[in-house]
């Protein structure tokens, strides 16, 4: 079975994350850390296949570039046959290279991290060697929650509102399926569910909804 670790120290973050490797995979166990310690421990006690690396970890200076080196160097060190993805708020070309250089496989930046994204990445390192992802603000909409939604339900939603322009509601259907391991017509029927929902409780429809 396929197992990673997320090293995170802000903890909505860090579940995100842990949320967004076991997505990526269908036969998956992920544990999350909040210091380097923790990390360094279960490193010590199991084998892991990714390692998400946060390189601003509590008791270190997060705008220290050596202290952000040596956490990343120290996590690489500890589990050598792990592919190792640093994810970072304050991403930079210079420091992506860096990173690189002692041995990570990818560099994702925080702003625009899309969900999906790990099987992007784990594809960009397959194909190339390493993945550089750096931040960018592409949201254009509002991000809508409805406590009246199921999980999937509100997935659905949440992919369609984001959809781009000219892209039709079966291609979304078809993205859906292939993320959650459904049948695109179970990505349709829990779209159209949402969508009933929604409007028999009155509210306004989010736009491309």
């Amino acid at each position: 079975m396929f197992r990673a670790l997320v090293l995170e120290d802000q903890t909505l973050m860090r579940l995100a994350l842990m949320n967004e490797v076991q997505a990526s995979f269908e036969k998956c166990v992920v544990l999350g850390a909040e210091t380097l310690n923790i990390a360094t421990v279960e490193l010590q006690n199991d084998h892991f296949d990714l390692v998400v690396i946060d390189p601003g970890l509590p008791g270190f200076d997060p705008t220290s570039q050596d202290d952000r080196i040596a956490v990343v160097d120290r996590i690489i060190e500890a589990s050598p046959g792990a592919i190792h993805v640093v994810v970072t708020g304050s991403d930079n070309p210079c420091e992506a290279d860096g990173f690189r250089r002692i041995g990570a496989a990818a560099y994702v930046g925080k702003t625009g991290l899309a969900p999906g994204v790990f099987s992007n990445v784990l594809d960009d390192i397959s194909s190339k060697g390493f993945s550089l992802r750096l931040s960018r603000a592409v949201m254009t909409k509002p991000d809508y929650r409805f406590s009246a939604l199921t999980p999937r339900e509100q997935e659905a939603v949440d992919m369609m509102a984001r959809r781009a322009p000219g892209v039709k509601r079966t291609a979304i259907f078809s993205l859906m399926a292939d993320r959650l391991a459904i049948a695109p017509g179970s990505a349709e029927k829990y779209y159209k569910q949402a969508r009933a929902k929604l409007m028999r409780q009155g509210h306004r429809l989010p736009r491309g909804l």
